[in-house]
């Protein structure tokens, strides 16, 4: 059995920013709290939603300081000020951190217990408060799905908090929001959602609904990444980058990850390495060594993201699309691992922590030893930038 669990309602398509008007309109809260971070507010793509909640007259109170690493102190912490403001809606204006952040504060609001321990089972019961998503980065699709990213400090580790109640129920994808993104963030973002669609379509759990998706999403999202790097100015380009994002998002709901996303949260809990910068560097070494076991997984995907194929026998597919992943990530310069000051010192770490992810590593269609773990981190350090 499988299901699909979509937002309530998607705005998509030129100027769907004024949609939001119709929202409040329709929902008619009391006090909006509206979260962004500095990035968002600095380059002016706040204006306009600010301007139609100034237009109808709007209460609402804003914070755009969101932090790039939530932690579950960051958690407690803006929770108490929605309680302070008696918030029953929240606006999210930016990348995969404020989303995150919006989606976790939404319940918050209406399961005070979260607050003592966020990974306690059972915590969230109740549905959440309304929560619009408006992204301004094309990668995460935070916008669509049930989970939020939190750092443990004391653990060094992300953690996926999970509900269904989590999912926006409005989101609104105007591509004017994402055309400010540097070419660095363009290609760290658009890679993780590259790796949303692909890790779903291999998952244990992948089904009709995910792989209907994840194709599409792979096809919009490998045609434009590179014109998207290259000028973030290309609108075409930056349109399929943000739905094949929020597809890659709906993948998720009805699917998951696998070891790409298992292997990052140690890089993003210690070294704060950005999740979509650490799951594009593990992505063409955790593919390489699901090769074997998903050939015919990588044959039917590579149309998608090959585009013409006709140059290649049938049974070359499933290594052009690994050796596709590693020459797509070193065009978009994506970093190498020892940049963050990784050391081979630091390898053993890794692994213990990445072996602790299992709800990921049991869905990777390959089951991964501790010495295949451990080789990744080791080629990924000495490796990178070679010619394969």
């Amino acid at each position: 059995m499988y299901q699909i669990k979509f937002p309530k309602k998607v705005y998509s398509g030129k100027d769907s920013l004024s949609q939001i008007k119709e929202i409040i309109e329709g929902r008619r809260p009391e006090n909006i709290f509206v979260l962004s971070d500095p990035g968002v507010a600095q380059n002016g793509l706040l204006d306009d939603l600010l301007g139609i909640l100034d237009e109808i007259s709007a209460s609402y109170q804003t914070d755009f300081e969101a932090p790039k690493e939530p932690s579950v102190y960051d958690v407690e912490a803006y929770a108490k000020k929605l309680e302070e403001h008696r918030i029953d809606m929240i606006i999210a204006v930016g990348g995969g951190s404020v989303i995150d952040m919006a989606k976790i504060l939404s319940v918050a609001v209406t399961n005070p217990d979260l607050i003592k321990d966020l990974r306690a089972p059972g915590a969230i019961r109740n549905p959440s408060i309304p929560m619009v998503a408006i992204p301004t980065t094309s990668g995460t699709g935070a916008e669509a799905t049930a989970n939020a990213i939190f750092l443990y400090p004391e653990e060094d580790l992300k953690v996926g908090i999970i509900s269904e109640f989590m999912i926006p129920d409005y989101v609104i994808l105007d591509v004017r929001m994402t055309m400010g993104l540097p070419p660095a963030l363009t290609a760290s973002t658009g890679v993780d959602a590259l790796c949303h669609a692909l890790e779903a379509y291999i998952s244990t759990l992948s089904n009709p609904f995910c792989r209907m998706f994840a194709k599409e999403a792979l096809r919009l999202i490998c045609s434009s990444i590179e014109k998207a790097f290259l000028d973030g100015k290309d609108l075409k380009a930056r349109e399929n980058m943000q739905l094949g994002a929020f597809y890659a998002g709906l993948c998720l709901t009805t699917s998951s990850t696998v070891a790409v996303h298992a292997l990052s949260y140690p890089l993003g809990g210690k070294y704060h390495i950005a999740h979509g910068v650490s799951n594009a560097m593990l992505l063409p070494y955790v593919m390489e060594v699901n090769e074997a076991v998903c050939r015919k997984e990588f044959t039917e995907l590579a149309p998608y993201m090959l585009g013409d194929i006709s140059h290649f026998k049938r049974e070359e597919l499933p290594h052009a699309v690994v050796r596709y992943l590693f020459d797509l990530t070193e065009r978009l310069q994506i970093p190498s691992l020892n940049s963050f000051g990784v050391s081979p010192a630091d390898i053993p770490y890794l692994t213990d922590n990445a072996i602790k992810v299992e709800r990921l590593l049991l869905k990777n269609p390959k089951e991964l030893s501790r010495e295949e773990i451990q080789g990744i981190y080791e080629r990924l350090l000495t490796e990178k930038g070679k010619e394969r």
